[in-house]
């Protein structure tokens, strides 16, 4: 009797799970991409079929001696985040700061407290309906002037971008 209760159990969650009953369930490939479309675009929104990758690399505008460490992709997020994660030893973090505030105006750094930082999240967009990257530089430190970098092993470089709307 106990066989025939867990047969139709697994028949009912079969059948639940065949049914989408779930509202968080992903759109279809094709529906996502055509609601990017209509808006995702225009919002700055990666596609949502980008993958997690080496960011500045893919648009060929990433600095010599940022090292890419990895991406980490949120998915159970609403906003579905995407960041990408690099370092740059301390000896070469000014040159590194110079080019990121050059190509995409990101701030120069400040210590502030506790470490380095371009403070406030700051975004870079090529131009209407590219992608809208946000930029950051930083590290904790003690307070080294800026001429003792070198003194400081590495600092951190984050690249995110985001495939749905908040």
């Amino acid at each position: 009797m106990s066989f025939l209760l867990f047969q139709q159990a697994a028949g009912f969650l079969l059948l639940a799970s065949l049914s989408g009953g779930s509202e968080a369930a992903e759109p279809p490939p094709a529906q996502a991409l055509a609601e990017w479309e209509v808006q995702g675009r225009a919002d700055g929104l990666a596609r949502p079929d980008t993958q997690c990758q080496d960011f500045l690399q893919a648009m060929g505008r990433k600095p010599a001696g940022l090292e890419y460490v990895g991406c980490r992709q949120d998915d159970a997020s609403y906003i579905k985040p995407m960041e990408a994660h690099y370092r740059v030893a301390g000896a070469r973090a000014e040159q590194v700061e110079a080019y990121l505030h050059a190509m995409f105006g990101m701030p120069m750094l400040r210590y502030t407290c506790c470490g380095w930082s371009n403070g406030a999240p700051y975004t870079w967009r090529e131009g209407p309906d590219t992608v809208r990257y946000q930029i950051g530089m930083g590290v904790e430190s003690l307070p080294h002037a800026r001429d003792e970098w070198q003194r400081i092993e590495a600092f951190n470089v984050t690249v995110e971008v985001l495939r749905q709307s908040p």
